[in-house]
């Protein structure tokens, strides 16, 4: 409704229209936009256009605008490059426009308030208000173009960010020393428009790539792209490299270095598949990288902690957004960085130390846990790698060297790898025989070195070719006698084929363990479903009799092994294996990582013969497997201390508490014509358990000749006492 006053006004208006218009020649009529009321056609025309913008319809928004702006951006496909650079540009998670208040018409012009609501991964949400500006055109109003509809302010200058990236966090090993810290590289690089001869350039290039691993002609194509007068990076160098070599590029005005941010592994050897390392941000992350601020030049994880703590590690970029133009910069929104935290890890560098010399020269895995909470003591794989070759100058010429080496060092085989258990696997099948009632603690067996249960035609032999003779069921598992497995293999089958997988993954085996490390493997538990999904064959009474010994469909990992170990070794319980004791910020102490309690092992009627089993092993001379690599393993506890024996008079042994040591050891056929997988895993004291060792050594031979003292070197390490060199005498049992 239009007031009394405001109608007379307009007839007034009209009246002097009609005047002028019969004093005027015959023209052109200007295009008038409809009368006031039908004003909201106008308010159509902005919420289509705002409503185009926030569904990303740019052939709709390219309709909308008017003659000057379609001719300007000439197509759709460039509005929404200006749109979506600025986005680019700002880092721009979400953007969405509103219209805000009435629309003001002025003749054939028209204009609202539109609000721009913008969230960044670098600065956060931020709020924009800026002018929709229409005109009244070919019988419709049409949106006026310009880059202050993207961004108020845009038309008259750029829009830059400024990013601030936080210093990364520390890895802290458990007896705190560092692993990994912030530290700092020079780049070196070049402006060419200060090379003064072809001549110069040569030996400028000579000195260059020797300083950074590279070739003169590769010196030179690196910075040959870059404008004359830009300085082309093209190699970083320690500050020690730098001192030492620098006085050489002294002659070349043309080589300057810039300090940036790197990380720097002060114990780069130790545990370098536990704490990874860094590199730049490949292709198939940078999206995801992108939404949490980073600008795809940082330097992120790549593999270990390093990588599965990156967001943790990293912190969060902060920044600045501003319109810069005319000399000045109009500060958008700005926010600041976060830093990263710092992470300290379970792993015990003297534990590991040990465990690393005990696989030297071999491809093998080595897992330390503390059965009482699942913390990793130790994990060693090897070979291994130098963490800090990853970082230094050629960094990506020595890691295309590491994954081309055909013993693939950068592999964790503790958590990547996934073998035949073999014997270790024993365990798990006495426990489903004695859960399900087929066999109990006072069951006997004849081994007379072969086995005919599925029929003569498919005999199968002990690994003790001339038998164990008459043996109960919890020797059997101190001799690893393979025919009583086989029985308990063909009883449970008969029960239930599925019945040994299922009792494995209440074990934790086929599935991760939800390490804080990437890529682990689930291995396998197989049973007839499995077989039937992955081999579209039916399952055998031999599948079972074979899983019952860790053979045939069976893989774990080193991890699940001593996961399986550290259950038993607490009575029962199940933590989740972690390598993180707890996270920091700069300069506070730790919060610690709480424990979790996973499950429980199913052995509440078998965990005795499996604990006095294991026990045997490593004690009974008769039997045990790995009692010969024990006989002289004596140590007690003394003031507090294990000292060895021989270290102690006869009086102060008397009545100390002996340090006994449970286990089992294992000999995985390969299913090739390569030699076994030697397999050890056990705990120590076996009264009250502080620690278990699970070592696998690939195509070596037997457990008991290989693996055993391996891991009696790390408990050695362990219980601070005296390393016991490896036998060379290569007598073997199983």
């Amino acid at each position: 409704m239009f007031s009394t006053a405001r109608a007379t006004r307009g007839a007034l208006v009209l009246a002097l229209v009609g005047i002028l218009a019969a004093c005027t020649p015959n023209v052109p009529a200007t295009p008038t936009p409809p009368p006031t009321a039908e004003l909201p056609s106008a308010a159509r025309s902005a919420q289509a256009y705002v409503d185009a913008l926030n569904k990303d319809d740019w052939n709709t928004a390219f309709g909308l605008l008017a003659t000057p702006g379609r001719t300007e951006l000439r197509e759709a496909k460039n509005l929404r490059a200006t749109y979506f650079n600025a986005r680019d540009i700002a880092s721009a998670i979400t953007v969405t426009y509103q219209l805000r208040g009435g629309l003001l018409q002025d003749g054939p012009s028209a204009t609202a308030q539109l609000i721009g609501i913008w969230t960044s991964a670098v600065v956060g949400t931020f709020n924009q208000t800026g002018t929709l500006r229409l005109a009244w055109e070919d019988s419709a109003w049409k949106v006026q173009w310009s880059e202050d509809v993207v961004l108020p302010g845009l038309a008259a200058g750029a829009l830059s960010l400024q990013r601030d990236v936080p210093p990364r966090g520390s890895i802290i090993a458990a007896d705190g020393s560092a692993l990994a810290v912030p530290g700092t590289v020079q780049v070196l690089g070049v402006r060419r428009s200060l090379i003064a001869s072809p001549a110069e350039e040569q030996a400028m290039a000579r000195i260059l790539g020797r300083m950074v691993g590279l070739t003169p002609a590769e010196v030179i194509a690196k910075y040959q792209p870059y404008p004359l007068e830009w300085f082309a990076p093209i190699g970083d160098v320690s500050d020690e490299v730098l001192e030492q070599l620098g006085s050489e590029l002294a002659a070349f005005p043309a080589v300057s270095a810039r300090p940036r941010p790197a990380r720097s592994y002060p114990q780069p050897q130790l545990a370098p598949h536990v704490v990874g390392y860094v590199g730049g941000i490949a292709p198939e992350q940078l999206a995801a990288y992108r939404l949490r601020g980073f600008g795809g030049d940082e330097q992120v994880g790549v593999a270990g902690v390093e990588a599965a703590l990156d967001d943790v590690l990293g912190g969060r970029p902060g920044g600045t957004l501003s319109i810069v133009g005319g000399g000045s910069a109009s500060v958008i929104a700005r926010r600041a960085f976060i830093p990263g935290r710092d992470v300290y890890l379970t792993i015990s560098p003297t534990v590991q130390l040990a465990a690393q010399q005990a696989l030297s020269g071999t491809r093998g895995a080595i897992v330390v846990l503390d059965p009482r909470d699942g913390a990793v003591l130790a994990m060693a794989s090897s070979p291994t790698f130098d963490s800090a070759s990853l970082v230094a100058a050629g960094a990506d010429r020595e890691r295309a060297r590491l994954l081309a080496n055909a013993q693939r060092p950068l592999l964790n085989r503790a958590i990547q790898g996934a073998y035949p258990p073999g014997s270790t696997f024993k365990m798990v099948t006495l426990a489903a025989a004695v859960g399900e009632g087929v066999s109990n603690a006072n069951d006997s067996f004849f081994d007379p070195g072969y086995w005919d249960g599925l029929g003569a035609g498919y005999r199968k032999t002990c690994w003790l070719l001339s038998g164990h003779g008459r043996i109960g069921l919890q020797d059997g598992l101190t001799a690893s006698c393979d025919i009583v497995f086989y029985e308990l293999g063909k009883r449970l089958d008969t029960k239930g084929p599925a019945l040994i997988a299922q009792y494995a993954r209440r074990f934790g085996f086929g599935a991760r363990s939800g390490i804080e490390l990437p890529a682990e493997a689930e291995g396998i538990a197989p049973d007839p479903d499995w077989k039937r999904a992955k081999r579209g064959e039916p399952w055998t009474s031999g599948d079972t009799v074979n899983l019952s010994i860790g053979q045939g469909f069976m893989l774990a990992t080193p991890l699940q092994i001593a996961d399986m170990t550290a259950g038993l070794a607490s009575g029962g319980s199940l933590f989740r294996p972690h390598v993180v004791a707890g996270l920091a910020d700069l300069g506070a102490r730790p919060t610690p990582a709480l424990p979790a309690r996973v499950g429980t092992t199913p052995t509440a009627n078998s965990l005795s013969i499996i604990q006095q089993g294991m026990i045997g092993v490593t004690t009974n001379p008769r039997i045990g497997t790995a009692q010969y690599r024990y006989a002289d393993f004596e140590a007690y506890l003394v003031d507090g201390r294990w000292t060895a024996a021989k270290a102690l008079a006869a009086a102060q042994r008397q009545g100390a508490r002996k340090l006994v040591v449970a286990g089992k050891t294992g000999t995985a056929e390969t299913g090739t014509a390569d030699k076994p997988y030697a397999w050890f895993t056990g705990y120590a004291p076996a009264d009250e358990p502080q620690m278990t060792v699970t070592v696998l050594v690939e195509n070596i031979g037997e457990g008991s000749t290989h693996a055993a003292p391996r891991a009696r070197q790390v408990i050695e390490a362990f219980f601070g006492l005296p390393i016991t060199p490896l036998p060379t005498d290569g007598k073997a049992t199983e």
